[in-house]
This record gives C-alpha cells, sequence and structure tokens, in this order.
C-alpha cells in the first residue's frame, strides 16, 4: 500500500485522507478532527468500525484503525471529488464513498451480507474534534481538550462539539456529527470510555460488547461516536451516512443534517474501487506463555487500593499490573508517572505502563523521544521488546507496549523505576533512570533463566526520534549514522531550536498557537545517540520506522520484531528511529544483564570516550547507586512529623523530590511540558526547598534578577539556550515581578544571608509592549547594565506602587491566577489579593532598606504600607470576606453582590497570611472559607465559588474552563495550601492538620473507589482537583505544579517536631 496523501476540497473544507482511512478534516485554518502528520503508524482520522453483534467479531472501514484479519481485500480509489474504500471479511462486503459538500462531508457506507445465513452488524464512527489550531492542539492537548464541550440532540441524530473561548473575541464554529439514513442506537463522547484505559483504537473497549455510555458534555476528552445497527438477510444490503460538518451556531449545524443526501457510489467507483483490493496476510502478534504461576512480592504495601501502595518506609509506590481473564492488565485508571532528571535539564518521564518520553538540555524546546501527553492510550515513543528466537515469541519486559503473559510489578522510587515480570521460563527485572552527571537515559533488563534449557533472546529497544519539539516537524531533517567507533547509532538535526515555540505552560504567542522561527538553530550541536553499554554476542541497528515499526502499524505490533531475522542497518537523512537489537543466549539458571542507553551529547568527537567510560565493569550500578543516595540524603535534610502518615509520606519523600526533580530540573512532567522557568513559579518551588538546600534558593533568586528588565518588569516565562540566550514573553502580569523581592527576603531571614543583597545581575532589554498588547514573545538582549539584587528588588517594588481608584495596585493582564488576564488589561482594574501581597513584602523589605541606610526609600515603603492596609481594610472589605478585584468597567469581583466568583480563596487567605487582616476578621475570613470555599464531601479546597459560567463580564480565559474545573471553581492546590497556612497561622493547628490531611493524594486514594475517583497518582501533589460532577473529587494535572513545595511548608507549620 502507499503511503501518500489525497486531498479533497470545497470552498475552505478540505479533507485529507491516506490510503488506510486516516486523515483530517479542517476548516480554514482550523483543524477540525486530530491528526498528528505521521504517515507512517498512521492511526488517527474518522473511523467507521464493523462489528458482527452475535460473533463479536469486529474490523474497520479502512486497514486502520483495525489490523486486516488474515484474508480480508481491502481496495480504494480516489478521484478530484470522490474516495472510494473498500473491504471484504467475515462474508461481509462493505464499500463507503466520501464526499464534500457546502460545509460538511458525507460518509455514505453500504453493507452486504454475502453469506447465506442472517447478519447484525453495528456500523460505529469515531472521530476526535478539534476545532482549533493544529499546532495549539499539538502543542498541548490535554489542555486544548478542556474547553471542549459535547450535546446530544438524539432526535435528530447528532452530536454536537463546541469549543469555549477563552476571551470575549475569540470565536469558533461548532461542530456537528451526525448520521442519516439510519436510526441512532447508541452514542458516545467520553473518548476514555470509548477506547478504554491502556487501550487503542485498534481494539477500542467500545467493540468488546456492551451499550456505549451515552456520555455527554464536560468529558475533558471527547471524541464523537455515532451507532446503528444494520440487519441483514442473506444477499440483503443497508446503508447509513455518517455526516461531519461545521457552522457558526447550532441551528445552522443541526441544519446541515437535513439538506438531502445525493447518490453518489456508482457501481463503475465501486468496482475500481475493488479491483485494487488486496488479501491481507497478517503475522499476528506470538502471545507468551507462562510456566510459572503470576505471583507478586508478598510485601505488606501501606495505604494499598487494589492498584497498589507505599512500601514500608515510603520511599517507593508499589503498583501491581494483574493480568486479566480478557489478557489485559488491570491498570491504574490514569497513567501513575514517574519523573527522572539532573541539574543538566536532561531527563526522563516513565509510566507504570513503561511508556517513556526523554528530553535534554530543554524538556520542551528540545524532545529526544515524543511527549505524546495522552493518558488514555498512553503511547510508547520508546520501546523495549525480548524475542525468543527459538519459540517465535516476543513480548515485553514491561507492561506496554506488549505485555507478556504474567503479572507485572512497577517501582517508582525517588530517581529510578523498577519493573518485574517472569514468563516463558525468564524472570525479567527492568531499571529505568538517569545519572546525575550525564545528559542521558539509562534502562538495565536483567534476565535470568528458569528453563533446563539454553535460551536465545534477541533485545529491542526501538526509539522514535524527534530532536525538536513536534515529531511531524523534524523527521525530514533528520541525519542519523552509525559510528562504528563509538558503536552507537547516532542522530543529528540541523534544525533543531529554529522553530522554538510562542506556546507553553499554557500560554500562547499568538491566539493560532503558531511557532515563531528564529534564524537560528540551538540545538544543532547536540548528537543524540543509542547504544548499548553491555556485552552481547551481536548488535544490529537501524533508523528506519517503516522497517522496524512498519506501515500502517504501532510499538503494540512492530514489524522488525515480528518478522525481521536482524535489523536492517538503514541510515540516513529522514529516518527518525533508533532502533538496536542485541543478540545472546543466556544458559540454564544464569543471569544476564542488557544495558541500553540514550542521551545527547554537544561534544560528538568525545561520544567514544563518553560510551567507554559507561561500559566499564560497575560504572552503570555505580551510577545508579549514586542517584539513590543523593535522593536519600537531599529528602533527608528535612524532616517533619505531624502523626498524620497521610501526610508525612509525602513530606519526608515525594515531595522534595517532586520539587526538584520536576519543578526545578525537568521542568516537565506527563501532562505539561513546560521547559520554561516560570518567573513566579520557580522561585516559590526554591523558596519552599529553603529548609532543604538554601543555596537552591539563592542560586534561583539571582537568576531570576538576572531575567529583569531595566524599566523593572520581567519575563513572566523564559526558556534558556546552550548559547546563553533566553526566549520568553514580557506581559503586564502584576504579580510576578513581586515574587523576586518577596522570595530575596524571606531567604535572608531564614539565612542571616544578607550579603546576597550585593550580588550584581544583568538587566535585560527587549521592545516595550504596545498600548493593547498583552504579552509578547521576545528575544530580549543584555542591555548592558547591571545591579546589585538590593536594586534590582527596589525596582520591581518602584514599579508596582501604582493605584487605581480603590488605592489598590492595578491587576494588570493577571495576578497570581493567571486566568484572570482580562479583569484589569485595560489598566484601571485592581487586585485586591496584589494590595496584600505587596503590603507584606513591603513590611519585609522595609527593615533592609533601612539597615542600607536607604532611609528614604524605606519612609517611601512604610508610607505607601500604611495606605495599602487602609485601602485593603475599607475599599478591599466587602463585610463577612475580602474581595478579589475590580473589574476595568469597574465592576467588583469576589463580593456577596458579584453573579460569579462571589468569594476567593486567594484573598481570604493571604488576608490572614499577610496581616492585612486583624482582629475578628482573621476569624471571620476563616469561618467564610470554611462554610463556602471547603468542600468536605468531596475534599477539597475550592479556589472560588459559584465558577464563572455564564456572567457578562469577562474575566479572562478561566471562563473557558468548564465551571469546577482547575481555576474556575475546583480545586487549585496552590491557594488551597494558603489556605491550611492560614488556619496554622491564625493558632487553628488541630484544623490546619485536619484540612492537610484532608487534601492529601493519599486520603484521596486510600481504598479502591477513592482511587478510581481521584484517578491520578497517590504519591505526588496534583495542582488541580475537580469540583463538578461527574469528576468531583478527580485529580488534574499532576507532578508539574508548585503546590508541592507549598504542602512542605504548610505541614511544617502543623508538625510536633521539623
Amino acid at each position: 500500500m502507499t503511503s501518500a496523501a489525497h486531498t479533497l476540497t470545497r470552498d475552505t473544507y478540505q479533507l485529507m485522507l491516506t490510503p488506510s482511512g486516516a486523515g483530517e478534516s479542517s476548516f480554514g485554518e482550523l483543524q477540525l478532527t486530530r491528526w498528528r502528520g505521521d504517515m507512517i503508524e498512521d492511526g488517527l482520522g474518522f473511523f467507521i468500525y464493523l462489528r458482527d453483534v452475535d460473533t463479536g467479531a469486529f474490523w474497520s472501514m479502512g486497514s486502520q484503525p483495525v489490523p486486516d484479519a488474515d484474508g480480508a481485500a481491502y481496495g480504494q480509489v480516489f478521484t478530484d471529488e470522490v474516495a472510494h474504500f473498500v473491504k471484504h471479511v467475515h462474508g461481509i462486503e462493505a464499500s463507503m464513498t466520501v464526499t464534500l459538500e457546502a460545509g460538511r462531508e458525507l460518509r455514505r457506507v453500504r453493507v452486504k451480507n454475502v453469506g447465506d445465513t442472517s447478519r447484525r452488524i453495528e456500523l460505529t464512527s469515531y472521530l476526535e474534534p478539534v476545532i482549533h489550531h493544529a499546532a495549539a492542539d499539538a502543542g498541548h492537548p490535554a489542555f486544548a481538550k478542556l474547553f471542549v464541550q459535547t450535546e446530544a440532540v438524539l432526535e435528530q441524530g447528532a452530536l454536537l462539539a463546541k469549543r469555549r473561548p477563552r476571551g470575549a473575541d475569540e470565536r469558533f464554529p461548532l461542530l456537528v456529527h451526525g448520521l442519516v439514513g439510519a436510526p441512532v442506537t447508541g452514542f458516545e463522547t467520553d473518548r476514555m470510555r470509548f477506547i478504554g484505559r491502556g487501550r487503542s483504537l485498534a481494539a477500542p473497549l467500545a467493540m468488546f460488547g456492551g451499550e456505549l455510555s451515552q456520555t455527554a458534555g464536560n468529558v475533558l476528552d471527547p471524541c464523537l461516536s455515532l451507532r446503528t445497527l444494520l440487519e441483514l438477510a442473506p444477499g440483503a444490503a443497508g446503508e447509513a451516512v455518517f455526516v461531519l460538518g461545521v457552522a457558526d451556531d447550532r441551528e445552522a449545524a443541526l441544519a446541515l443534517l437535513d439538506v438531502p443526501v445525493s447518490a453518489s457510489l456508482s457501481d463503475f467507483a465501486v468496482g475500481c474501487a475493488m479491483r485494487t483490493m488486496e488479501k491481507a496476510s497478517v503475522r499476528a502478534a506470538h502471545p507468551t506463555s507462562c510456566t510459572l504461576a503470576p505471583h507478586h512480592s508478598a510485601e505488606l504495601l501501606q495505604f494499598e487500593n487494589s492498584y497498589g501502595g507505599f512500601n514500608a518506609d515510603g520511599s517507593e509506590y508499589v503498583i501491581r499490573l494483574p493480568k486479566q481473564a480478557d489478557g489485559t492488565l488491570k491498570r491504574p485508571p490514569l497513567p501513575w508517572s514517574n519523573v527522572l532528571a539532573n541539574a543538566h535539564n536532561s531527563g526522563c518521564i516513565v509510566t507504570e505502563s513503561g511508556a517513556m518520553h526523554t528530553f535534554a538540555q530543554n524538556s520542551r524546546e528540545h524532545r529526544l523521544t515524543p511527549w505524546h501527553n495522552d493518558p488514555v492510550t498512553d503511547p510508547h515513543g520508546e520501546a523495549f521488546y525480548i524475542r525468543d528466537e527459538d519459540a517465535g515469541l516476543y513480548w515485553s519486559p514491561t507492561p506496554g507496549p506488549v505485555s507478556g503473559a504474567g503479572d507485572y510489578e512497577v517501582r517508582h522510587g525517588l530517581g529510578y523505576t523498577s519493573f518485574r515480570h517472569v514468563s516463558s521460563d525468564l524472570e525479567q527485572r527492568t531499571t529505568v533512570f538517569v545519572p546525575l552527571d550525564t545528559t542521558c537515559r539509562i534502562v538495565k533488563i536483567e534476565l535470568r533463566n528458569l528453563s533446563e534449557q539454553p535460551r536465545r533472546l534477541s533485545l529491542f529497544n526501538i526509539n522514535r526520534l524527534v530532536l525538536d519539539v513536534d515529531p511531524k516537524d523534524t523527521a525530514a531533517h533528520l541525519e542519523t549514522r552509525w559510528d562504528e567507533a563509538a558503536h552507537a547509532l547516532t542522530a543529528q538535526n540541523p534544525q533543531a531550536g529554529k522553530a522554538s515555540s510562542g506556546t507553553t505552560l499554557g500560554c500562547e504567542a499568538s491566539p493560532e498557537g503558531r511557532n515563531p522561527r528564529m534564524d537560528f538553530a540551538t540545538f544543532a550541536q547536540g548528537t543524540a545517540y543509542v547504544a548499548l553499554l553491555s556485552p552481547v554476542e551481536a548488535v544490529h541497528h537501524s533508523a528506519n520506522r517503516a522497517s522496524t515499526i512498519g506501515q500502517g502499524r504501532s510499538p503494540a505490533r512492530p514489524l522488525a520484531v515480528e518478522t525481521a531475522a536482524v535489523l536492517d542497518a538503514c541510515t540516513g537523512t529522514g529516518y527518525d528511529c533508533a532502533a538496536l537489537q542485541a543478540q545472546l543466549t543466556i544458559e540454564p539458571g544464569d543471569m544476564r544483564s542488557v544495558v541500553f542507553v540514550l542521551g545527547e551529547t554537544n561534544a560528538a568527537d568525545g561520544l567514544h570516550d563518553l560510551l567507554h567510560s559507561l561500559r566499564k565493569p560497575g560504572a552503570v550500578d555505580a551510577a545508579l547507586e549514586r542517584v539513590k543516595t543523593f535522593w536519600k540524603d537531599f529528602t533527608g535534610k528535612a524532616r517533619v512529623h505531624t502523626g498524620k502518615p497521610e501526610v508525612d509520606i509525602l513530606v519526608n519523600h515525594w515531595l522534595p523530590y517532586q520539587t526538584l526533580v520536576c519543578r526545578i530540573w525537568a521542568r516537565t512532567a506527563y501532562y505539561q511540558s513546560g521547559g520554561a522557568f516560570g518567573f513566579r513559579d520557580q522561585l516559590q518551588d526554591a523558596l519552599n526547598l529553603i529548609r532543604h538546600d538554601a543555596r537552591i534558593t539563592r542560586d534561583q533568586i539571582l537568576l531570576n534578577a538576572a531575567n529583569q528588565f531595566v524599566e523593572g518588569d520581567v519575563l513572566h516565562w523564559w526558556h534558556p539556550f546552550p548559547d546563553g540566550t533566553s526566549r520568553g514573553i514580557r506581559t503586564r502580569f502584576s504579580d510576578d515581578l513581586l515574587w523576586m523581592p518577596y522570595a530575596t527576603a524571606k531567604y535572608i531571614q531564614h539565612t542571616h544571608d544578607a550579603a546576597i543583597l550585593d550580588e550584581q545581575a544583568r538587566y535585560l532589554t527587549g521592545p516595550l509592549l504596545d498600548d493593547g498588547e498583552d504579552e509578547r514573545f521576545m528575544v530580549p538582549h543584555e542591555s548592558g547594565a547591571q545591579g546589585d539584587l538590593y536594586e534590582h528588588c527596589c525596582r520591581a517594588l518602584d514599579r508596582s506602587l501604582k493605584v487605581g481608584k480603590h488605592g489598590l495596585p492595578l491587576m494588570g493582564t493577571g495576578d497570581w491566577n493567571d486566568g484572570m488576564n482580562r479583569v484589569g488589561r485595560e489598566g484601571i482594574g485592581e487586585s485586591v489579593w496584589v494590595g496584600m501581597f505587596l503590603y507584606a513584602i513591603l513590611g519585609d523589605f522595609i527593615p533592609l532598606c533601612e539597615a542600607r541606610r536607604d532611609l528614604a526609600r524605606a519612609e517611601k515603603y512604610r508610607a505607601h504600607r500604611a495606605k495599602l492596609f487602609e485601602a485593603l481594610n475599607t475599599e478591599g472589605w466587602d463585610g463577612a470576606w475580602y474581595r478579589r478585584a475590580w473589574y476595568d468597567n469597574g465592576a467588583v469581583l469576589g463580593s456577596r453582590t458579584s453573579d460569579e466568583c462571589q468569594i476567593d480563596t486567594l484573598a481570604q487567605a493571604w488576608a490572614v497570611l499577610t496581616g492585612a487582616a486583624t482582629g475578628e476578621r482573621v476569624e471571620q475570613v476563616l469561618s467564610a472559607m470554611d462554610a463556602r470555599l471547603i468542600d468536605k464531601s468531596v475534599g477539597i479546597i475550592r479556589l472560588l465559588t459559584p465558577a464563572f459560567d455564564q456572567t457578562p463580564h469577562d474575566p479572562g480565559y478561566i471562563k473557558g474552563y468548564v465551571a469546577g474545573v482547575r481555576e474556575n471553581g475546583g480545586q487549585y492546590t496552590h491557594a488551597a495550601l494558603w489556605a491550611v497556612m492560614a488556619y496554622a497561622q491564625a493558632g487553628h493547628k488541630d484544623k490546619a492538620l485536619e484540612l492537610l490531611e484532608m487534601i492529601s493524594p493519599i486520603r484521596h486514594t486510600a481504598t479502591q473507589q477513592g482511587a478510581e475517583r481521584y484517578m491520578t497518582e497517590p504519591y505526588v501533589i496534583a495542582a488541580d482537583v475537580y469540583g463538578v460532577e461527574p469528576h468531583n473529587g478527580r485529580g488534574g494535572w499532576t507532578w508539574y505544579t508548585g503546590s508541592a513545595g507549598w504542602m512542605m511548608t504548610a505541614a511544617a507549620l502543623v508538625a510536633t517536631n521539623t
């Protein structure tokens, strides 16, 4: 089958189809359905499944997504106006004609029973709605999906999908999916429910009997699927037409289903398609046999919840994946991941399935392998396989992509993840880690032969290469070769870094999410490498993904592992794979280790020496031991005891690890790929690590100071690059710059190191924002000026003294809550919270001014602080709690008179923490939080209530979130912990500890029911927890959140000893 794509166009509607039936629909600049530009695996599109209700057999109209059964005949023909697909299998002859009409595409499916018994055939459609710019969707899929809501209009056989705008100036069309000519017997719009956790579109849960769930609304990860049933007597045929269309409003969208469907399937066209039919000859994946009873360790686990639990001291989380009756593994509700990294911004994300993603130098801008951000299918951009050369069987030593016959046990530890599995008379232990001092990821596979026969094995490692941001943009540029001297497969991307993105951390440089092009390739000097570090009998390699994975296949069905004796040694330009095959023989009772490394070096001529050092006997084990020792020592530097193991296990092991490895070093995670330093973000992280290592805090403060403009404002976030430049966004955020004097003052209070104020740091210069311009992605330059840290802090403070008509600081395009980016964008709106924040900082900074004899500035700050206190307690007070802000138009936010967002946790917590609230008002705001924001039934502390939904005001993109999700009325864990700290500071430590225990992920997941509601990892903090049905109590984005550090600080406030 060829891999050429074919395009149908009608006005601004465009449909791209591949010969497999995959592809994408677009409307102008908007991508309507998801496709990732991968012509090899080619696994996404608008698909039609066929299923025999009586036998359970299912297949797809095209050769994707379900692999063709042995003997299936399939063909396709494309013309300028029409695409035809024909398939003959299981006694059913099916054809599909695809055409475009104004504003819609039609897929007419005709099914004929060519057998001699009656058949009941279900037709089920599937597509993933995007309704967004492709780059924005690909840049952060989990974020983009949150804004899509679905609706079922069953009386018209239709599903609707709409994208909630992130601002009043955003407009998106409505997507409609309908069924014409046949009744709808079921529908689904929840992608997780359709595919099933850990499954794929090749064998989705929806094809294994049972009804579709009929779920629509706030599904978080949407799909559109309609089902109908054709009952066919022998020789009979039936038809159904699946419609996909786009329109400006609901009425026009539904009207697309009322237009008569023209007959467009000619006998000639069908004949042409049938003449292209080829019979499939499929070599099925061979299951492994297990000659030992499946078993896990007998270790008793703390807080075991049927998925896993903590080991005795809490430093490991053990996940047990038993084999189920249907042959699949029992998996956690979502991927439970680990982040492995070192101080050189090199690292790896690994999930319990064994899916991995590796990066070097910058975790977003320079990915070595793909970051998929797909918690449903959890794809494998890096895959490992064991093949028994005598038995012809293959499987993975990790739970995926091809699980073996037995159970798996996974251990996420501090700095490593290990897997244990027994099948085919082989005991297998796989350990993944990132050395402290080398830019690489190492996987060590230990194999013990439990049989009485020698075992001839091949171990494969197949990696899809990126060496930039988006795989679809890089493959053509990659240059691969076999380095005989280093005995490694290497790859370079001469264009690496040119497409550095202005889209990260949920912020966009342009509404379209386009990536500004640069005129230099920042990472082009890097040489990626894949190599074996252990001796084996033979090593083979390939850089050709078409021959290793195979056309139309996936890592779950790798062509080379199934069919090739050895890899083909193919290298050159345009290949995006790095695959190795290690051949070895293990004698009965013996154990062998095979160690694979994936990494990158900026000194290609030193690769031989680098690998030589890693190949020395004991070098890998010593590197792993150094990692374990480092993390044991680091996490042990600041212990707390609260008497609540749900808190202590996290605070004494996992949260300091989460904060340093993920927030400071990796700056990425499964749900969010940042890569950048956030000015406010990493300052908070570093400050909260001060009890573990104050040097981290000091270094971060000085790094941030060097990213301040001469005008006093700062880069909201920036990517550091190897050439010493930074790329980031200049904004009108009102709080970013204030975190530097805040952290500096707190650092000095803790360490008494006032000498930090004398440290010199550069100032940046760059274009100022134009009137009406909220932010700009730029490459700033060194101004040539520098100043000491004290001057840097004072410039930030002086710039923040301007107030509005209520005497409070201007909101700008957001304060701490990025989602409120339109409250004060016209330069009039004010932030009560920034007033509190500034009030506290001035109180801490005035003594520093006086110590430096800067008495005029100290007096200016003292006077301004007094005015802030007055304004906060008059204008900012709402009668029972503190207000949040004022819009540019003068409307108040966070007031009992507000239509939505009547109370906000941020303002109440910081009123207590900063001392802005005094006397009886302290108890009043605590009582208000307790009554209106603490939801014990769900176990969350809401950020605000009621959520933004119908208000005519435009607070910003926060309103685009579904009500109750993330910042919009769910728990945002930073603020929840500040609330805990407020209770503790006010003397209510018992209450604070009760709340700290309540919001602990260990408490959320202590039972199977709780784990299935919370869904995300029990051992790290989630940035947010949802507060709306059907997602009440579900954890949001884990790992990459500064709330990990704040929980450590909160625990220290309530601990009985520290």
